[in-house]
């Protein structure tokens, strides 16, 4: 926890000083808007890793994309720079090929790969 908070200070006390430099501010912009637009990442290679979206709910999915194409399409409107809306489309098609791995998956159920290792052991009778 003491980590966390000393970090946060140290770039807060570095945004203060660099709050000038529009180079900064972008930069530390698109940061924030990518890391949002990578949030879905882990789960479609997941998916992929299992070869399953066994346990997903197809409706978060679809609110997941619904959101996005939505505050992607207010990006583009609204005419906001040019991170925003290319960060939303980023998000919108990390959310549909979530949306096909569901389709893929139910419709061909891949054999299940087993990660654990198998022992068998003989024992002789004493």
């Amino acid at each position: 926890m003491q980590c966390v908070v000393a970090f946060t200070l140290l770039v807060a006390y570095i945004t203060y000083l660099m709050l000038d430099s529009s180079v900064f501010v972008e930069t530390l912009g698109f940061l924030a808007v990518f890391t949002e637009a990578m949030l879905g990442t882990p789960q479609l290679y997941c998916n992929y890793q299992n070869k399953s979206t066994e346990g997903m709910s197809i409706k978060m999915v679809m609110m997941w994309t619904s959101g996005d194409t939505f505050k992607t399409g207010y990006f583009l409107l609204t005419e906001a720079p040019v991170q925003f809306w290319t960060c939303g489309l980023l998000q919108v098609g990390v959310d549909i090929a979530i949306l096909f791995q569901v389709y893929y998956y139910s419709r061909y159920p891949q054999k299940p790969v087993s990660h654990t290792v198998s022992h068998t052991t003989s024992t002789k009778a004493l």
